[in-house]
């Protein structure tokens, strides 16, 4: 079998309501759909989120393709390994565009050998994935309302965004827990928005909500700090902006910096990377989660395959897709009692729904999500002192 052709069409979808953050406001949820096509008719659908798909688009159309033409598409390992080698002085960027690649190749390797993705990651170590119930920067009866109907359907996890003013987020979290019990686990992302005595003295001060962990609390480059206010804190701390791919992870192990690894396969350049990621974290004692570019069903599927096939999950994956309007799979993920089922289907499992990829990839939205706030007003990395 042998590679023919590789295509790409960016789509997007919009969220269900405006998603405030620390850093800004999403309207929309967008991703680069990939597809290997071979001379034996299988084809292998991926998907890129990412920070910026046209540049991820050139990326695959312009650089990458001379590697995977004509090649054998079960050579994953590799195939990866000659993108890697070409994007290594841009490797940042590039890792979105091979992880897009590489999630199509398992998938086309899976339907070739007639198994599931999860069984390619080293085999099933639980069918059912856990997801969280994402809750965004809002009003604290808003909120509670949200979170209180999360529980109802069944999420035992819930996330918030914080980071913009103290007290809405202690009362936020106070109107949560007043309303969701002490049982549902709550964590709290800041996006990098705290200085290093900011987040000691903001994390002191919602400790008493038993939070599960804090996610990047001070900038992705300050590892030093990102140490000294765990050392600091009685919450664990995540690195999740800071934890791009496995030298960023060794870093942190170096100067035990965090209790968990918020993995993300789009960065880390795709999914055998991302379970790498967390078996190096095991070897540290280190826990693992996984975050969310705001994946369409591809990847999120592909995502809830690495966590499926691996034992250093223990905590609900972040998704965004309950959030968003549409999707470009025929059938849409189900997500029943907070979790995504993983079959024994060959592959992801999923299929594309043609109609459905023309009307997103005509959607022509196009905005600044990181520190572009549309009242002008989000503060910078590490502004809030």
């Amino acid at each position: 079998m042998k590679i023919t052709s590789i295509h790409t069409v960016p789509v997007r979808t919009p969220m269900r309501e405006p998603l405030v953050w620390p850093g800004g406001t999403r309207l929309s949820a967008s991703g680069l759909l990939v597809e290997v096509h071979t001379d034996e008719g299988i084809v292998g659908i991926g998907e890129a989120p990412g920070p910026t798909l046209p540049t991820i688009r050139t990326i695959i159309d312009a650089e990458l393709t001379q590697f995977l033409l004509g090649q054998d598409p079960l050579r994953t390992e590799w195939l990866v390994h000659r993108m890697e080698e070409f994007t290594r002085n841009w490797s940042r960027i590039g890792a979105y565009a091979i992880s897009g690649i590489e999630i199509a190749l398992l998938d086309l390797k899976g339907k070739a050998l007639g198994v599931p993705v999860a069984e390619l990651l080293g085999g099933f170590c639980r069918r059912e994935v856990p997801v969280v119930g994402y809750l965004f920067i809002d009003e604290p009866e808003a909120n509670a309302r949200k979170a209180a109907a999360f529980v109802d359907a069944g999420y035992s996890e819930l996330k918030l965004k914080v980071g913009r003013d103290f007290g809405q987020d202690h009362d936020t979290i106070a109107a949560i827990r007043d309303e969701v019990g002490s049982d549902v686990k709550i964590r709290i992302d800041a996006n990098m928005i705290w200085s290093v005595p900011a987040a000691i003295k903001w994390i002191r001060g919602l400790e008493k909500f038993d939070l599960q962990y804090v996610e990047q609390p001070v900038p992705d480059f300050d590892v030093a700090g990102m140490a000294t206010v765990r050392r600091a804190v009685g919450v664990p701390i995540a690195a999740d902006e800071g934890c791009t791919d496995i030298r960023s992870a060794l870093e942190l192990i170096k100067a035990d910096a965090c209790d968990v690894f918020v993995v993300y396969p789009s960065e880390a350049g795709g999914l055998t990377r991302g379970r790498e990621i967390a078996a190096l974290a095991a070897a540290a004692g280190k826990w693992c989660a996984i975050g969310s570019w705001a994946e369409l069903g591809a990847a999120t599927m592909a995502n809830a395959h690495l966590v499926a096939g691996s034992s250093n999950f223990p905590f609900a994956s972040d998704t965004h897709y309950p959030l968003q309007e549409l999707d470009v799979l025929t059938e849409p993920l189900e997500m029943s009692n907070g979790f995504i089922s993983v079959t024994d289907a060959p592959g992801l499992g999923v299929d594309v729904d043609r109609d459905a990829v023309e009307r997103l990839a005509n959607i022509q939205v196009r905005e600044s999500v990181f520190y572009d706030d549309i009242q002008g007003e989000a503060p910078r990395v590490g502004q809030i002192v």
